[in-house]
């Protein structure tokens, strides 16, 4: 993943996980059903970033392996 890609998912991951806070306070079921599904999304765009950075650490140095193809 590109740098603006990765900037990308942590300011959607940190928005939805503000507004999920937000929906949680809500008195209706169907807030409260947006805030988890908001939550569980702001969750896996943290998962997805922590992947690419396992990934990157993986594939190592430029110049060898994947990375330096």
């Amino acid at each position: 993943m590109n740098q603006e890609t990765i900037d990308r998912l942590d300011t959607i991951g940190q928005q939805l996980h503000d507004r999920a806070l937000a929906l949680s306070q809500s008195q209706s079921q169907e807030g409260q059903d947006h805030a988890l599904m908001m939550s569980a999304l702001a969750t896996l765009t943290t998962a997805v970033r922590t992947l690419d950075d396992n990934v990157t650490r993986l594939d190592g140095p430029k110049g060898i392996g994947a990375a330096g193809s």
